[in-house]
């Protein structure tokens, strides 16, 4: 069994496999992800995100955004005159 350390999050972790890399299935998930780092239409912290659409670094801040996000839809029919 030989040690390394973690490509992601530089953890020391030991293995049979001579060619580890990651120490978990979470850091080897983040290192696969393919998408740039994006700025979180919330609260502006960076984040990886896990599909291209992504546009939230946590579901706290997407529930945050989607209630802004009706209030704002809402606040815009209202004035607006029926036909």
């Amino acid at each position: 069994m030989a040690q390394f350390d973690c490509m992601v999050c530089g953890r020391e972790f030991k293995s049979y496999n001579q060619n580890a890399k990651y120490c978990s299935q979470t850091c080897k998930g983040t290192a696969y992800i393919k998408y740039q780092w994006k700025k979180c239409e919330h609260c502006g912290k960076e984040f990886k995100p896990r599909k291209a659409s992504s546009k939230y670094c946590s579901l706290e801040c997407s529930n945050i955004g989607r209630k802004n996000k009706a209030a704002n839809k809402q606040a815009d029919c209202i004035g607006v005159p029926f036909e």
